[in-house]
């Protein structure tokens, strides 16, 4: 990649996605305000019956984050157990900013959670850490082997 590509590319990476203003004013605002304290609970679910329709793998897990705005994902630990999986990028800086330094990624979490399940054929269950600091967040599918 000579140096001017490199440029785009970055460029690119830190630009927001066109997809992220409607996800965002739903996700944030909208959704919060109907369900109100049920809302990470519901998202979650959401997330995992969103991707048994759209029938996904893990492998095209970053990609469809990409293309939702949702941010760049990327497998950063597996084990027999568990794996871990980083999200980063401008809309997840996006989302620290408008929220206060604590916005919720259930819904995120959901899609993987039931991606994972379906790929390797066990439970799984997801969870969430914000890093405030870093602005990025770290999702941890737990396998159930049993």
């Amino acid at each position: 990649m000579n140096q001017h590509q490199q440029k785009l590319h970055k460029k690119n990476e830190d630009t927001l996605t066109e997809n992220y203003f409607a996800v965002s004013v739903l996700r944030d605002f909208i959704l919060p305000d109907l369900l109100d304290k049920d809302t990470v609970e519901l998202l979650y679910w959401a997330g995992k019956n969103l991707s048994r329709q759209l029938i996904l793998d893990m492998d095209s897990l970053p990609e469809l984050f990409q293309k939702a705005g949702f941010g760049k994902l990327e497998i950063s630990k597996q084990t027999p157990k568990s794996y871990i999986y980083t999200l980063t990028g401008p809309e997840v800086v996006q989302r620290f900013d408008t929220n206060n330094d604590d916005p919720e990624f259930s819904l995120e979490t959901g899609i993987i959670a039931e991606t994972v399940e379906k790929t390797i054929a066990a439970y799984c269950l997801g969870t969430y850490t914000v890093n405030s600091k870093a602005k990025s967040v770290s999702i941890k599918i737990q396998i159930d082997r049993n």
